[in-house]
């Protein structure tokens, strides 16, 4: 099929031998110009021929030895020139170069940082933490280090940046507000993060392995079959199952059983275009006694998962739950969005076994996440 496309040359002349050798003495002339001066390095004129296609297109204009470009324009205005093995082994470096170079500008380091921590500091935004954290963690790890005139070898470094995350997690890995008469426990979250099956997996851990009367109530009464699918679980455990259909029937409910001593409220999913139900169910679970653990999955990016806790703040939710966890291999959002909330992460889950897929968490637990296992057990608290 016909194809207009563009020869560069420092006249025209030169650049009509161009066309003719790369397509054929049947070329058509179209029109020829002089370049503009930002491509002026490609040459002093363009000429535009029409012919028949070359077998092999790419999207990237080069020159050879003779100083041809060429430049294909399939509808008269846009562009598209062939390019070789070499070409596309210099254009993947340049890609490479060029990610490596947007993830140092990510880390935004101050300039006292030692260079040795910028490797670190790549691979911690490319597993996806937050540029601001980067930034602090690189510049507290570097005041760990106790720099004698010598080289600062890697294990060292690696050593201090796990040392200083280590000690910014915060993990509590139970339920209840400490000193309750009971353990209420509220769990909230965007719509199929896995409050449900977190919550049945914890109703067997601290209800029926402590053999504590356990009472489960489901709110969610917006999605289709939602509370059913909590009344089966809950027949299969043997506990009591209620439906509570708006936040003033909570407390009710909650008088009505108050020998139940674990209770475990299932809140309806709350996407970011549903602010009414956090208007709604605010006001009740700014009770004392009712613990709000907010439930994520580990496959939203980090700016994501700031936005969802920014988003359930009105819930007031005191401990963060991790679930998907298998679902994903770049965990630097997890960890980033638990130290910078400075909220206790309390679970960790990694798949939808009941009761199996699901661990407390701990500080060694979180560190496997990125890796750091070799240093998780001096660590782990």
């Amino acid at each position: 099929m016909p194809r207009r496309k563009s020869f560069f040359a420092d006249t025209v002349e030169e650049a009509i031998a161009q066309a003719t050798r790369r397509m054929g003495a049947e070329t058509l002339l179209v029109g020829s110009r002089r370049t503009e001066p930002a491509e002026r390095h490609l040459g002093v004129y363009e000429v535009i021929v029409e012919g028949e296609t070359p077998p092999f297109h790419d999207t990237f204009p080069h020159r050879p030895e003779g100083g041809e470009a060429e430049v294909a324009h399939p509808s008269g205005s846009s562009r598209e020139s062939t390019c070789d093995e070499g070409d596309l082994e210099l254009i993947r470096r340049e890609i490479m170069s060029m990610r490596d170079l947007l993830a140092r500008c990510a880390v935004r380091m101050a300039p006292m940082l030692p260079p040795e921590l910028l490797p670190l500091g790549v691979r911690l935004s490319t597993a996806d933490f937050s540029p601001t954290l980067v930034e602090s963690l690189l510049d507290s790890s570097a005041r760990r280090l106790k720099s004698d005139g010598t080289a600062i070898k890697e294990p060292e470094l690696q050593q201090a940046l796990i040392s200083e995350i280590s000690s910014r997690l915060r993990v509590d890995p139970g339920l209840g507000v400490p000193g309750g008469p009971r353990k209420v426990v509220a769990f909230a979250g965007p719509a199929g993060s896995g409050k449900t099956s977190t919550l049945v997996k914890l109703a067997i851990r601290f209800g029926l392995a402590q053999h504590s009367p356990t009472l489960i109530i489901s709110t969610d009464t917006y999605r289709v079959a939602a509370a059913d699918q909590l009344r089966t679980y809950s027949a299969i455990l043997g506990v009591n199952c209620e439906v509570v259909e708006t936040p003033s029937g909570l407390f009710r409910i909650l008088e009505e059983h108050r020998s139940k001593e674990t209770v475990l409220i299932d809140l309806p999913g709350m996407g970011p275009r549903e602010p009414e139900l956090m208007c709604e169910w605010g006001p009740v679970l700014a009770h004392p006694d009712i613990d709000v653990h907010l439930v994520m999955p580990a496959t939203m990016r980090c700016a994501d998962l700031a936005r969802t806790v920014g988003r359930f703040e009105p819930l007031r939710p005191a401990h963060l739950i991790f679930t998907h966890l298998d679902e994903t291999a770049c965990y630097g959002g997890v960890l980033s969005v638990a130290i910078e909330t400075g909220r206790p992460v309390s679970f960790l889950c990694s798949g939808q076994s009941i009761p199996e897929d699901i661990e407390p968490a701990t500080r060694a637990a979180l560190l496997r996440l990125i890796g750091a296992e070799p240093l998780a057990a001096a660590t782990a608290a």
